[in-house]
């Protein structure tokens, strides 16, 4: 099962992270822009005013859509081939374990450098339109985000373990004896990886609280699935110079992992709820807790630990048929997360066992970072409601012919909480469609979780709109970039209109 979600969390999937300006509709993907160009049930959890909109192919008032997918990985930490081989490994589940020097490499690579995890997969989606009474869509999606930046010291904690230049002194193996006697050394930073095989734990002499060793340190890992109806309609206005519409959307929000760990340096928040299909073990505090679940259902998708509703809200301007304006508030709401529910205390650290992590697999080690060995001291909730990344959303596109329409977009966290931007995303695009089987789009896009990125997309039509079938990328600088590079695609091959 850990395999599969990991599978599922980097093929279909995000850190995303919610926090995706176009969710997994890939035909929105490759443009700079979605708050003004999504239709149908694609709008579903962008604008849900657009569903009001008629379908720009004549006679068709249905949509239909299953497994569309994105995801994207960025990291300043690693080039694109350690970023591509990581993935490769994580999937396999063939990943090769850290050389003690590796350790070593990576905890200096990741300090104060980030890494941004995005995956959608909408399952299905369907949306029904009529002039008189607007348009409604329905939409099945999960969303998986993962976001971590380490400060120095956490990361030679989380990467090097009880040999960390955090403890000064370690317990080690003596095997030059009969006995394999232990015995106290002191740390000076500079093992050899011969001897550090041979330290079973490692002590702080002066020890330091959660919140001033994570100092500056953020990491955050969401994963929910959304059930969205959303209804929108022309709400006044004629057709020739200015038409108002508005729309609403509901969704009930089933919650299977959250993570959420930060320190300022002098305050930690720590909690974490996962379901029982990732496997971590949290040890004594188990045994306590009154959330705890410690079995499977056995199903095919993770058991879900969170419970919850959202709403989605509104409204874009058509001026000439040729402007429009659009704003939306998505994600307004809370989950109330009631499975494994746990909050660790801002305590001194004062040794640990763990041998650090093994790989850049993190997905695969969650148990390590928040399990019971890991660092923290963990104590049992019942529950803990957390709100949603809500989102306010405002973008404008302009149609210049029926070939070429420009637009841009402003994507704006209104809370912080895992899942939410990092900061203000902006996005510039365009939509080119040379002939009537053939639509272009690209753009520039910089914010958010993200560095700057150029999206870029095709999606080829078939029969007047029966039919279409597309994939895109959120950046095409990483075919070409070896270093900071993001990883991205998004497809879809079974979008159909009648």
């Amino acid at each position: 099962m850990k395999n599969f979600i990991v599978a599922l969390v980097l093929l279909t999937s995000a850190y995303s992270i919610n926090a995706q300006f176009e969710g997994s509709s890939f035909t929105s993907t490759g443009r700079g822009g979605a708050t003004t160009f999504a239709t149908d049930y694609q709008a579903v959890g962008i604008n849900p005013a657009n569903l009001g909109w008629e379908y720009k192919f004549d006679g068709k008032k249905v949509a239909l859509g299953f497994s569309e997918m994105t995801y994207s990985i960025h990291s300043e930490a690693l080039s694109k081939e350690e970023l591509r081989q990581s993935i490769r490994d994580m999937i396999s589940g063939n990943d090769e374990e850290f050389t003690y020097d590796q350790k070593i490499e990576a905890a200096q690579d990741f300090a104060n450098k980030g890494i941004a995890f995005n995956a959608d997969l909408g399952s299905i989606g369907f949306a029904y339109m009529n002039e008189t009474i607007g348009g409604i869509g329905f939409r099945i999606n999960d969303r998986i985000q993962f976001y971590s930046i380490l400060g120095e010291q956490a990361s030679d904690l989380f990467f090097k373990g009880r040999t960390s230049s955090y403890f000064d002194i370690l317990t080690y193996v003596d095997t030059t004896g009969l006995m394999n006697d232990t015995t106290l050394i002191a740390n000076h930073g500079n093992l050899d990886p011969d001897s550090a095989m041979n330290v079973i734990s490692g002590q702080a002499s002066v020890p330091l609280r959660f919140s001033e060793l994570f100092e500056g340190s953020q990491i955050s890992m969401s994963w929910t699935r959304e059930y969205n109806l959303s209804y929108g309609r022309k709400l006044i206005g004629l057709d020739s110079t200015f038409m108002l519409y508005g729309g609403v959307g509901v969704k009930f929000v089933q919650g299977m992992a959250m993570l959420d760990l930060e320190s300022d340096g002098t305050n930690l928040t720590a909690f974490s709820a996962t379901s029982p299909a990732f496997g971590i073990d949290y040890g004594d505090a188990a045994n306590t807790n009154p959330s705890a679940i410690t079995q499977s259902n056995g199903g095919f998708l993770p058991q879900p630990v969170g419970r919850g509703w959202g709403f989605d809200l509104g409204f874009n301007a058509v001026i000439k048929n040729k402007l429009k304006v659009g704003v939306a508030v998505t994600n307004i709401g809370s989950v109330n997360w009631d499975g494994n529910v746990y909050t660790a205390k801002d305590t001194l650290v004062y040794d640990t066992e763990s041998a650090g992590l093994d790989s850049y697999n993190v997905l695969n080690q969650v148990g390590r970072l928040v399990g019971d060995q890991g660092l923290f001291e963990w104590n049992g909730l019942a529950s803990k409601r957390v709100k949603l990344p809500t989102t306010f959303r405002a973008g404008a596109s302009l149609r210049f012919n029926e070939k070429i329409e420009i637009g841009c977009d402003l994507l704006l966290p209104t809370n912080t909480v895992p899942g939410s931007l990092e900061g203000a995303l902006f996005g510039l695009g365009a939509d080119i469609t040379p002939i009537p089987w053939l639509n272009l789009s690209g753009g520039f896009v910089t914010g958010g979780n993200y560095d700057f990125q150029i999206p870029i997309g095709i999606t080829l039509i078939a029969k007047n709109g029966s039919y279409e079938v597309g994939v895109a990328s959120r950046d095409a600088i990483t075919f070409f970039a070896q270093n900071g590079p993001t990883l991205s695609m998004s497809m879809g091959f079974m979008r159909f209109r009648f």
